[in-house]
């Protein structure tokens, strides 16, 4: 049972951003289903995220003296309930107003299963768990495309059967119960301060630079070499799917050697892969150096996650600074896409500069605290 459990923590990693992607290629056939324009079907992905983003600010804090997996178990009945409005409700707004309620519910469970984590994990290890469940949210986050792809041959409706099904099963068999973790008696009360902002900024700067950038790529390789759905939907897969694959050693790496060199040394590499891309001639090389960016920056994130867990009063900030990866997510239409439709090159250039420009303040930061 303990396994099982274990399992549900990554299924749960998976469902949030397999969620959020998940009307990203079946824009047209939802708009046609409930008869609105693209543009409201546009904004109902928007609805998604931010709430999640917003609510993620304060959601660790506001059930700190709760027993995660209470929460967990909560928050994923009510996502089941939202889900299966999204599968049966005619009408846009029912099916507005369900989206926003799953978003918020896993705006609880994100936070809260990597806490789980970090209670059930030795220390020495914690990296190659955190990385497991990162590389569960990126497979998540770039295999919904093709997973909606293919389930709107019959009806993209499937996809949410599929959400409610995993998020009963969640329901069922829990997630491993550990204690809460309210701030010790005495401690001090959260404060913002220059490594907290560069911690949010450094998660900004990768939900912009890459995790937002897979609608970006899908359009580039359609533009470029006038791919299909599919086909884009495979490319922008490849990203999770490497992720999946090997987040788990990177995670290792942070163990081995320490969080703060691999988040500066993802931010670095996941920049070089951007701009590989920009120059590559074929899609393969597109699609392999894509599938590096995502890994780098898991490692970016993964580590990130380790130092804030292991951080007095940790497990209340961490929901706060993740939050911000997902603003960034919602920022890459708004600064990247200009760019893009400038020139191609633009876009990647943008990108890649953001994530430098971070690891330059992570690598300064770390000089000043070992001086």
């Amino acid at each position: 049972m303990d396994k099982f459990r274990y399992v549900c923590i990554m299924i749960g990693g998976f469902l949030g951003p397999f969620a959020g992607q998940s009307l990203s290629v079946v824009l047209p056939e939802f708009a046609a289903d409930f008869g609105i324009s693209l543009e409201l079907a546009s904004l109902t992905m928007t609805a998604y995220m931010l709430p999640l983003a917003v609510t993620m600010l304060f959601s660790s804090y506001l059930v700190r003296n709760l027993r995660p997996a209470g929460v967990i178990r909560t928050a994923y009945l009510v996502i089941a309930v939202a889900a299966f409005v999204l599968v049966v409700t005619p009408v846009w707004w029912l099916f507005l107003v369900a989206f926003i309620v799953a978003a918020i519910g896993n705006a609880f469970t994100a936070p809260l299963l990597q806490q789980v984590l970090k209670h059930i994990t030795p220390d020495d290890k914690l990296g190659q768990a955190l990385g497991t469940y990162a590389a569960m949210q990126s497979f998540g986050l770039f295999s919904a495309p093709l997973v909606a792809g293919v389930t709107s041959l019959v009806s993209w409706r499937l996809m949410y059967v599929f959400l409610a099904v995993f998020a009963v099963v969640i329901v069922i068999v829990r997630v491993p119960d550990v204690p809460a973790s309210p701030p010790a008696p005495g401690s001090r009360r959260f404060k913002l301060n220059w490594p907290i902002v560069r911690a949010m900024l450094t998660l900004l700067s990768v939900g912009t630079g890459v995790i937002g950038m897979s609608f970006i790529i899908a359009l580039y390789v359609g533009d470029r070499f006038g791919a299909g759905p599919v086909t884009r939907g495979a490319i922008v897969m490849i990203g999770g799917l490497t992720a999946f694959i090997f987040a788990r050693y990177v995670g290792g790496l942070a163990d081995k050697h320490g969080p703060r060199p691999v988040l500066a040394g993802g931010l670095i590499v996941a920049a070089v892969a951007l701009l590989a891309i920009a120059v590559s001639p074929w899609m393969i090389l597109i699609a392999v150096f894509w599938g590096i960016a995502v890994l780098a920056v898991q490692g970016t994130q993964v580590s990130m996650n380790m130092i804030v867990l292991r951080a007095p009063g940790g497990t209340q900030m961490l929901s706060t600074i993740q939050a911000f990866r997902f603003f960034g997510n919602s920022l890459t239409p708004i600064v990247i896409l200009p760019l893009y439709n400038i020139h191609a090159w633009w876009a990647f250039l943008g990108a890649a500069c953001i994530l430098l420009v971070m690891a330059v303040v992570n690598i300064a930061g770390q000089r000043r605290t070992t001086t």
